[in-house]
């Protein structure tokens, strides 16, 4: 038997503590705790960010986790299909180009996301299948050449120039189960070698090429199977059978790394079957059993399984994990409640330290408070009040080093915050609340505002105010985020989806909110900023992502609300949002944890 030196290339290392990046076949004796520790492998489905719209009968493609497209299906509640688009990019989840005409019932895709492609499909008028063809370009759709065979829940792979098709259900009475085969070249489909039998509602590795990929589980002409069978590019060959038998199940991954999962057996299913080119073996359960749903990968182990029926329909997004890593899904979590309830406040800091200022205690107005509050990262203690009672400003920098100005009757007035006591700072030049802020006391830049509203900014050196360049929305009520040189602003009122960004002179277009909302809550940084619940004018609790490019859905917050206020510092993995309105005045404080990804040390034993 060889030696572990032999085969890892190191000895088992003698250590007081775990090492801080243990590598992969590491192992070591923990001598605190007496154990021998190493990584081990988790194979688990995790909780990822929901679809927008609960969507079952769809199809997706994509060749991994971050470029992956839904397309089609039935919206929740049906029974009409939808030509919703959803893009998923490992995060969460962007509306993409809407299919052309009515969305399609169990269609089926492949190829990438900038050159896709549906095909077949019910447009759910009839049972009836289609011979439609879609290519999609990473936006907009466009014709392809028509199937010879109208077919829905049939089984594709490729890529848009190199595609292929087999099976699925056609057109009758009696709606026989086809067993027919087409290669596609992204203008015309020819016909090819016919499965063996005739399948429909399977599945297939769908990220495989046009000549190596698997077909499995489904309908054929007995009943429901887990029969899998594979494609060399000229022939068909039986494999081993999938470890659960079901129809309308999710397929992903290659011919030598494919994933099976979900599903109907009749009843709704969770469970998950993985290949590894030789034999099927159980995989990890899902935590929302389901049918009809879709799922896309680079590999069957690194699959993302979304959507479907439970049996109503569902938004559930579940990943797949097979490493050595543990991945906790981001999500809020409930913290520390103020002592009291407000609207209107102003807040800054970070997760572990904000302020919470004024605004009012009970709405509507005149009740409007100086009192301020400092958060601690588990409970709010009482700070010093403020100098005046003022509400529907805006606040920047971090505890022991904030700021706030405008208000409705004392906009100009800067106010500093050390920690422990206020003191006046500069004078605004012009006269509004509500506006955006960011940045830190000494760099701050404000924008936006009503008095009426506009698009006024100024910047701040910690001592004076300075005119800036204007925005091109006038808005007040708006999300911020960002420093005074690389700041960004998100919707607001009037209500807006419009994103800016702005440069240091400047502000130019960025992209739109998935949902335009005011009210809302901000926090990160130009590239990785983070929007939270707001108006539409009905509250919100939807959490959106930026990238510095787009915004994508993240985890809801718990509690829909409007008029709150942020530790707008934060960076977007760690965030903090506290007060607002929901049908009065709220004291409930919410944290973002963006998701994290920790190396799996577990012990080990001889036996």
């Amino acid at each position: 038997m060889a030696a572990y030196k032999d085969l890892i290339g190191q000895k088992i290392t003698k250590v007081t503590s775990n090492p801080g990046e243990p590598k992969t076949g590491q192992m070591w004796y923990n001598s605190t705790s007496g154990t021998l520790r190493g990584l081990g492998i988790v194979e688990a489905f995790t909780s990822q960010t929901n679809m927008p719209t609960a969507t079952g009968y769809h199809t997706s493609f994509g060749q991994a986790i971050p470029t992956t497209v839904s397309a089609g299906g039935i919206g929740s509640p049906g029974p009409a299909p939808t030509s919703a688009v959803f893009e998923f990019n490992g995060l969460g989840w962007t509306a993409g180009g809407a299919l052309p005409s009515s969305g399609k019932e169990s269609p089926r895709g492949f190829g990438t996301q900038t050159a896709g492609v549906i095909a077949g499909g019910s447009p759910g008028a009839s049972p009836a299948g289609s011979t439609t063809t879609s290519h999609y370009n990473g936006s907009s759709w466009t014709s392809g050449g028509a199937l010879p065979t109208a077919v829905q829940g049939s089984h594709t792979f490729g890529t848009q120039t190199a595609g292929f098709l087999t099976g699925g259900r056609g057109n009758g009475p009696p709606f026989p189960k086809e067993s027919a085969s087409y290669t596609y070249n992204g203008t015309a489909w020819t016909n090819s070698t016919a499965m063996p039998e005739g399948r429909q509602f399977g599945a297939s590795s769908s990220t495989s090429p046009q000549t190596s990929a698997l077909v499995f589980s489904g309908q054929t002409p007995p009943g429901r199977t887990n029969s899998s069978i594979e494609w060399n590019g000229s022939a068909w060959t039986s494999t081993p059978n999938v470890t659960f038998t079901a129809d309308q199940l999710s397929g992903s991954g290659i011919a030598t790394a494919a994933l099976a999962a979900s599903g109907s057996t009749p009843s709704v299913t969770g469970s998950s079957s993985k290949y590894d080119g030789s034999s099927w073996t159980a995989g990890a359960t899902l935590s929302t059993a389901r049918s009809s749903t879709s799922g896309q990968g680079a590999t069957g182990v690194t699959s993302v399984i979304f959507g479907g029926l439970t049996p109503s329909y569902t938004t559930a997004v579940e990943e797949y994990n097979f490493s050595t890593n543990t991945i906790t899904a981001a999500a809020w979590a409930a913290g520390g409640n103020m002592s009291q309830g407000r609207i209107q406040l102003m807040g800054f800091g970070i997760q572990t330290s904000s302020v919470a200022a004024g605004g009012n205690a009970v709405p509507p107005d005149p009740n409007v408070v100086n009192s301020v509050e400092e958060y601690n990262g588990a409970s709010w203690t009482s700070g010093t009040a403020l100098p005046s009672a003022r509400q529907t400003g805006a606040g920047w920098g971090i505890e022991t080093a904030g700021a706030l100005v405008g208000a409705i009757t004392i906009a100009t007035t800067t106010e500093e915050y050390n920690g422990s006591s206020w003191t006046s700072g500069g004078t605004a030049s012009d006269n509004f609340y509500k506006p955006g802020a960011t940045g830190t006391q000494t760099a701050g830049l404000k924008f936006g505002g009503s008095n009426p509203v506009t698009t006024q900014t100024e910047e701040y050196n910690g001592t004076s105010w300075t005119e800036g360049g204007t925005l091109s929305t006038a808005r007040d009520s708006m999300g911020s985020a960002g420093t005074q040189t690389a700041g960004l602003a998100f919707g607001g009122n009037p209500y807006t989806a419009a994103t800016e960004e702005y440069g240091g002179t400047s502000w130019t277009s960025g992209g739109s909110l998935n949902i335009p909302r005011a009210g809302l809550a901000g926090s990160g940084l130009q590239t990785a900023a983070l929007a939270a619940a707001g108006g539409l004018p009905a509250n919100t609790a939807a959490t959106e992502g930026y990238d510095g490019t787009s915004w994508s859905t993240r985890p809801s917050m718990a509690t829909a609300r409007r008029l709150l206020a942020s530790g707008n510092t934060s960076p977007s993995t760690a965030s903090i949002v506290f007060g607002g309105i929901v049908s009065t005045s709220s004291n409930a404080t919410e944290e973002f944890t963006g998701e994290t990804t920790a190396a799996n040390v577990t012990d080990f034993t001889t036996s």
